[in-house]
């Protein structure tokens, strides 16, 4: 059941699609208004559909804000009117813009464009069956994943808004053993399924049949969090985990206080301030801009990190930030882990002070669980910043549990 704010959101954007069309036809003024609005509308539309209908296949999923995507089709159609009202002759190469004058002399005009718009529309309406079916069946096996390099499994679990790309410089600085990078769900290019619920089930569901007999887990931040909780109830005999710069709040509460020093959009998600919605749909509909952009403005990460962070919906982030790291509890997983669990944590981690990292490890200790915690110099991303040194501990941890295996 659709939720009344999404309902009033769609109807806000129905409303705003209808007032610009109806400044659009207005714009017309005596060119024939009635013909040539038609026209457009229809050209620019169904070429809009069509676009809609390969983005959907491609990502699969809908696209966003469907109704923007008509109109600035039909907004495309209509741009040479736009030149004329200034005084601009037509000239040939106006026709670019979607056929602008060839249009207007297909046989049967209106008629003919709008039996091609229905035609557009029930192609975007199948591909979005198709999309739903797919929802329906998701499971890990969609997740994208990347792999590289052989011997033991080691599954790398990536942080809120990264990708599995956010591990290139630990597998470049390390070897031994075969990498198995997911996108988690709903982050970089892993399906981003709107019914999913987004928290600590789903995504363990999701990573499960990525999961074989002797793997250790390496997780950074909410990866760590995640495979905290695969180490208190693993479903297959792990080797052992890493979790680094993992955010072990003791309570809701503490979460969402250090949460919220973090930045607007974290701040106004874990208060539940409708503003985070604004701030993330925003963030989405410029998304091709800000792939191509945010690396140009945050230059302490490498390119493809910062680029993937706009790589998620606002469902995806929101749930996973709310359930899996601010209502979930790691301190129990760890105390009741059944394999040797390592915190790497830097100790000027801002965005994970270390002082709970302590905290849950010296309670893990005296519930008798295996579990150390190894202090690096540097903040909350040393698996990016300082692959070398990481490496060398991971390298030897993985190496002591083959050892331990073969004992």
């Amino acid at each position: 059941m659709r939720s009344p704010s999404a309902t009033l959101r769609i109807c806000l954007w129905c409303v705003a699609a209808t007032l610009v069309e109806v400044a659009l036809f207005v714009s017309y003024r005596g060119h024939d208004a009635r013909f040539h609005w038609f026209t457009h509308f229809f050209v620019g539309a169904s070429v809009a559909l069509v676009v809609m209908a390969l983005v959907a296949r491609r990502q699969r999923r809908p696209v966003a804000y469907p109704l923007v995507w008509p109109v600035l089709g039909h907004v495309v159609a209509m741009f040479p009117d736009l030149l004329f009202a200034g005084g601009e002759a037509h000239a040939p190469w106006m026709d670019v813009f979607l056929g602008h004058i060839s249009t207007h002399f297909v046989p049967g005009r209106n008629l003919t464009w709008f039996v091609v718009f229905l035609a557009a529309l029930g192609l975007y309406l199948t591909q979005l069956d198709s999309i739903r079916d797919d929802d329906r069946r998701v499971g890990a096996t969609t997740l994208h994943v990347r792999r590289w390099g052989e011997g033991q499994p080691v599954l790398f679990l990536h942080g809120l808004g990264a990708s599995s790309r956010y591990w290139d410089r630990l597998a470049a600085a390390t070897s031994g053993y075969e990498g198995i990078a997911p996108d988690l769900l709903g982050f970089g290019r892993s399906p981003k399924p709107r019914h999913a619920a987004y928290d600590v089930e789903a995504h363990l569901e999701a990573l499960d049949p990525l999961l074989v007999p002797g793997t250790v887990i390496v997780g950074h931040s909410t990866g760590a969090v995640l495979a905290a909780a695969l180490a208190a109830a693993p479903p297959v005999a792990l080797a052992g985990v890493v979790l680094i710069g993992l955010p072990a709040y003791p309570d809701a509460d503490t979460a969402r206080r250090e949460i919220s020093r973090l930045g607007v959009l974290a701040r106004f998600t874990v208060t539940g301030n409708p503003l985070g919605w604004l701030v993330c749909t925003l963030m989405c509909i410029v998304r091709p801009v800000a792939v191509l952009v945010g690396p140009l403005l945050i230059r302490d990460l490498p390119p493809a990190i910062v680029a993937d962070g706009a790589r998620h919906s606002w469902r995806s982030y929101s749930r996973t930030l709310q359930r899996v790291v601010v209502e979930h509890r790691t301190i129990p997983d760890l105390t009741v882990a059944s394999v040797q669990a390592c915190l790497v944590h830097g100790s000027a981690d801002r965005e994970a002070p270390i002082t709970y990292a302590r905290q849950a490890a010296a309670a893990a200790g005296q519930a008798g669980a295996p579990v150390s915690l190894e202090e690096v110099d540097g903040d909350h991303h040393i698996a990016v910043r300082a692959p070398e040194q990481v490496g060398a501990f991971l390298q030897r941890f993985v190496a002591s549990d083959a050892a331990a295996t073969d004992a």
